[in-house]
């Protein structure tokens, strides 16, 4: 008989399932007979919960157990810990130590970040992973089928961020998170290509933050295309005279702290600067020299010039849909 245990997360009972020597294939000796290890599952998302047997570890040593685990099930692992002072509670937060010791005191980013999300409206926009998990699907790889770990090694985004990410796109009815055995949980888009496009288009989020113009950037630094000259790149659209790029948000900031940005302002200058709310949608460990055609297409979609409003049109009909 599968033994069970019960702990709470957030207030809420959590009941776990204790697995055996067989399921625990791989383990190191010494973390076989140092912890009792626990299936559970909390907002649909499943953790390996790890209870000591004897006395806790240091804060170092669990972050390498934590990995090596996490990296041989592919799952979060959780220390189910007894009572703990403040400053060990807060050496096992700098060390990013998933744990919940005596149903006080918790430690878990990604389920916290849940719960805020489901204490909330539901999403009625994009968030800006959920955007780029859906343009990746739609331009580079599908998605269908995929669990959060699965496509965490293919966009620059976390193992939690993604998650949040799948549940802004079910929330906006874009897509269903559905059970695949006991412990994943996979991604089903309800439609595909162009009608999964459309659906999507009153709930897209402009890429673009804010647009700044320099004279000059003091760095060799790579940056991508975009902006009109992107267009003109993808169709017959006559580029503009000035370099058009783009940055993160954060990148500009950093870069307008240090001086890297020279003379910036909002009227006219040799470079324009678009920063933007995610990077550029590619295959992971590409270099992309201009940004992806929908985002640019989101990006552009309130130029009032006619000439630019039908080689979007274009640049979307041209598309080669992969999801």
């Amino acid at each position: 008989m599968v033994k069970t245990k019960d702990v709470f997360i957030l207030g809420r009972p959590i009941q776990l399932q204790e697995r055996s020597k067989a399921q625990m294939k791989g383990v190191t000796i010494g973390d076989s007979l140092s912890y009792k290890f626990y299936d559970g599952e909390f907002h649909g998302m499943p953790l390996l919960f790890a209870e000591p047997k004897g006395k806790v570890a240091a804060p170092r040593i669990l972050s390498v157990t934590a990995s090596n685990l996490t990296s041989l099930f592919q799952l979060p692992v959780v220390f189910l810990l007894p009572a703990c002072p403040a400053y060990e509670r807060q050496r096992l937060i700098d060390k990013d130590v998933y744990f919940v010791i005596s149903d006080k005191y918790v430690h878990l980013p990604m389920l916290l970040a849940n719960e805020r999300i489901r204490k909330t409206k539901q999403a009625k926009i994009m968030t800006p992973v959920a955007q780029y998990l859906l343009l990746y699907h739609l331009q580079i790889e599908s998605i269908d089928g995929l669990a959060a770990r699965d496509i965490e090694d293919r966009i620059p985004y976390s193992y939690a961020s993604i998650t949040l990410g799948i549940t802004c796109l079910e929330d906006l009815g874009l897509c269903r998170k559905e059970s695949e055995g006991s412990k994943r949980k996979v991604i089903h888009f309800h439609k595909k290509g162009r009608d999964l496009w459309d659906q999507a288009q009153p709930l897209l989020i402009n890429p673009v933050e804010e647009r700044i113009y320099c004279d000059e950037l003091l760095t060799e630094d790579h940056f991508v295309i975009c902006g009109i000259n992107a267009l003109a790149h993808y169709t017959m659209l006559n580029p503009d005279p000035e370099r058009i790029i783009m940055m993160t948000a954060k990148q500009v900031r950093d870069f307008m702290v240090s001086g890297v940005i020279v003379r910036p302002n909002q009227y006219d200058g040799n470079i324009l600067i678009e920063a933007w709310k995610y990077p550029p949608v590619i295959n992971n460990g590409e270099k992309a020299e201009w940004v992806d055609r929908l985002s640019l297409v989101i990006s552009l979609r309130e130029d009032a010039d006619p000439r630019v409003e039908g080689e979007v049109e274009r640049l979307i009909n041209e598309t080669a849909w992969k999801g």
